[in-house]
């Protein structure tokens, strides 16, 4: 199978392509235990190697046979990266919140009911509210006494 791409389509894969191996290993650092997902970086790899034909070698670098998109092209990329940075941080810490509050509530079970999930639905909402309103202003870190 043959995929036909115009130049413009090509950049808007290689942005595709950034913003997904972003989100795949932007978190693995590489380090053993936490190994990067090779399988993407390869398909990068691939992707970008083709930058020549298609007139994009000012956002697409070859060093030796790895290539590279500039920073100036991640950059622009990087308010993509902020904004879900931003929105699965509130979406996070309001589901972390509220399955804790709910823990709290009836203790430890080894199946979620449907009434339990109604009930993080609830708790979760409450704080997505909260957060939307004051953000953190009103988020504190209680420190037990120890015993």
């Amino acid at each position: 199978m043959k995929i036909d791409l115009n130049n413009k389509q090509y950049r808007d894969l290689i942005e595709l392509l950034f913003l997904g191996n972003w989100l795949a290993n932007a978190s693995r650092t590489g380090a053993e235990g936490d190994e990067r997902l090779e399988k993407y970086e390869e398909i990068r790899d691939y992707i970008l190697s083709q930058a020549k034909h298609f007139q994009a070698d000012d956002v697409v670098k070859e060093e030796g046979n790895d290539f590279y998109t500039t920073m100036d092209f991640e950059e622009l990329l990087m308010p993509i990266v902020e904004e879900y940075d931003d929105y699965t941080f509130w979406e996070q810490i309001s589901m972390k919140l509220a399955n804790r509050d709910l823990l709290r509530e009836i203790g430890p079970v080894s199946q979620m009911k449907e009434e339990h999930r109604e009930r993080m639905y609830e708790i979760e909402e409450q704080y997505e509210n909260e957060f939307n309103k004051n953000g953190l202003k009103n988020l504190a870190i209680m420190k037990q006494d120890k015993k």
